[in-house]
């Protein structure tokens, strides 16, 4: 059993380095664009990054949760694989949003 639950284990690995990414991008903006915390406004661009990063880390309790739940329950390998989609799929959002407004 827990051999089979590798591939779970290394999505949520990912899954952890990405949200690290995405803020690790958020403190970049604020020092190119002197946002000094707490705000969480500033030019457009700035604001851009800090939203695509919350609206990110939002939904990765929720992905988390279903990713075990359907690894548990179901399949492993399918869970693992789809998990790797939605990574993927959230860091095409992130970098859309960040770029430009249409990107959304």
């Amino acid at each position: 059993m827990m051999e089979e639950l590798v591939g779970l284990g290394a999505v949520t690995l990912l899954g952890i380095l990405e949200q690290a990414y995405f803020s690790l991008q958020v403190i970049y903006a604020r020092r190119k664009y002197s946002v000094t915390p707490p705000a969480t406004t500033g030019p457009p661009e700035f604001e851009r990054v800090f939203r695509a990063q919350a609206n990110c880390s939002e939904y990765f309790p929720i992905f988390i949760t279903v990713l075990w739940l359907s690894g548990v329950f179901f399949s492993q390998g399918l869970s693992s694989v789809c998990g790797l989609l939605y990574l993927y799929g959230r860091f095409n959002y992130f970098r859309g949003y960040s770029e430009s407004a249409q990107g959304r």
